[in-house]
């Protein structure tokens, strides 16, 4: 789960910030020859400043490989790329059930991922699901970028360990796992929103005007101000055939907020797209990433997943021109986004006003 957005007067703010540091601990030739040098007085002490949390990692087991993936997270990320969220989790985990009951979504397609944040989902489609290609993308920040790419790589070294442990015990190996080939998976920057040519490259030359077979959003709605943005990206990497789909898995952390979440869905049926229920998990013991939040806390351990396809024709009277479907008669769903989805205690928030800390 990651943003794609840095605002601009944040990043100004940095920059100031930064200058004026220097500035001041810089010391003033003209008041130390003066006699008047005060010493560092307003200097910051060494400990001023809390120092970055660390990096950390988090596990995964596949389940129907059994290898266990590492994957590392930044220390902090105003990007909220320094977690591993449910909808990532289960993304990846319906992908291999799916896999289980003969019905392969994934095996010798394309796949790109926005907002990846560890990529996890990204990386079990290239690694262990069978995907021709997997471009996994977040904010073009050097620190994020190169963490995708270092899990891409040890995920890859994990996997062939367990291929050779394996071999030496006489046990099977996934014939997807077994036709891995490095470099199927790549790390990149993109920002919602921005021009689709960079990520439509990773396709190949040989590959020109293509576009990706499945897109993967896991944990992104939360970012209410980019749905526009991310449904203009989906809209321009989707492959416009009946078989391409878009798969957006999340949780509403902030259950007072779900409808806000769920417009996401708006802004993609506006961009052309039909939108299809698929999928709810309950966790039964998740992180609740922000304890003392007030809403909801099933509707806050719960992952719902949704797909995103372009529509297909309709039945049409003999002679008639073919009819496309019609989003609108897709989304929102039959009584509305708040009766479709909103529990009881959610509806009591949505009718007050949140905490101050918990405004979108």
């Amino acid at each position: 789960m990651s943003s794609n957005t840095r605002p601009a007067a944040a990043a100004a703010s940095l920059e100031t910030k930064e200058t004026d540091v220097r500035h001041d601990a810089a010391p003033d030739d003209n008041n130390s020859d003066n006699g008047s040098d005060m010493g560092g007085l307003f200097e910051d002490p060494p400990d001023y400043y809390p120092p970055s949390p660390p990096p950390t990692t988090e596990q995964h087991a596949l389940g129907r490989s059994g290898v266990q993936l590492t994957l590392h997270l930044v220390g902090h990320s105003v990007l909220e790329a320094h977690r591993l969220w449910n909808g990532s989790r289960v993304m990846a985990d319906y992908f291999e059930d799916e896999a289980s009951q003969g019905r392969y979504l994934i095996r010798d397609k394309t796949v790109l991922e926005l907002g990846a944040g560890a990529g996890l989902p990204g990386i079990v489609c290239g690694l262990v699901l069978g995907a021709r290609k997997a471009v996994v993308t977040d904010y073009p920040d050097p620190d994020l970028v190169a963490t995708i790419d270092k899990n891409i790589r040890e995920c890859e070294r994990a996997a062939q360990a367990a291929i050779d442990s394996n071999a030496k015990k006489g046990e099977t190996t996934s014939p997807e796992l077994l036709s891995y080939r490095p470099g199927t998976i790549v790390a990149d920057g993109y920002i919602w929103g921005g021009a689709p040519e960079p990520m439509l490259a990773h396709l190949g030359p040989e590959a020109e005007g293509e576009r990706y077979d499945v897109v993967l959003l896991a944990d992104l709605l939360f970012r209410h101000a980019e749905h526009a943005k991310l449904a203009f990206s989906v809209r321009e990497t989707l492959k416009r055939e009946p078989a391409s789909r878009a798969y957006v898995f999340f949780t509403s952390y902030r259950p007072w907020l779900r409808h806000k979440d769920l417009a996401f869905f708006g802004h993609a049926c506006d961009a052309g797209l039909v939108v299809e229920h698929l999928h709810e998990k309950k966790l039964e013991k998740p992180p609740l990433f922000f304890e003392d939040d007030p809403g909801d806390v099933s509707v806050r351990s719960t992952v719902s997943g949704y797909s995103l396809r372009w529509p297909q024709p309709v039945s049409s009277e003999a002679g008639a021109e073919p009819k496309l479907e019609d989003p609108k008669d897709f989304w929102p769903p039959p009584g509305g986004i708040e009766g479709a989805v909103e529990s009881d205690a959610d509806a009591k928030w949505s009718k007050r006003a949140p905490p101050p800390s918990t405004q979108s």
